[in-house]
């Protein structure tokens, strides 16, 4: 998690992006899209109907860096990415 931002109403805004490597199908759209530099290739491990996979895929691995813009939850055809917004 977490960009943070302090909007005029004196309310946190801060972001995280969920992720399902299990429905990724690695074609890296959330890559291209990103311009802040959240998303990069990594090999992960997940189990997916009993079998262990490892694989490389694209991963939010700077989440921090995210600003809640949503072009990769937009832009990802599996669905496998949701930003989610929380407010503090």
């Amino acid at each position: 998690m977490v960009f943070i931002a302090l909007l005029k109403s004196g309310k946190i805004m801060s972001y995280e992006i969920q992720f399902d490597a299990r429905r990724c199908g690695g074609a890296g759209e959330c890559i291209a899209v990103c311009s802040r530099g959240v998303w990069e290739w990594r090999v992960v491990e997940f189990s997916f109907l009993g079998r262990k996979i490892r694989r490389q895929i694209p991963y939010p691995a700077k989440q921090e860096l995210c600003v809640g813009c949503k072009k990769c939850e937009f832009v990802c055809p599996t669905g496998c990415v949701r930003v989610v917004e929380e407010s503090t």
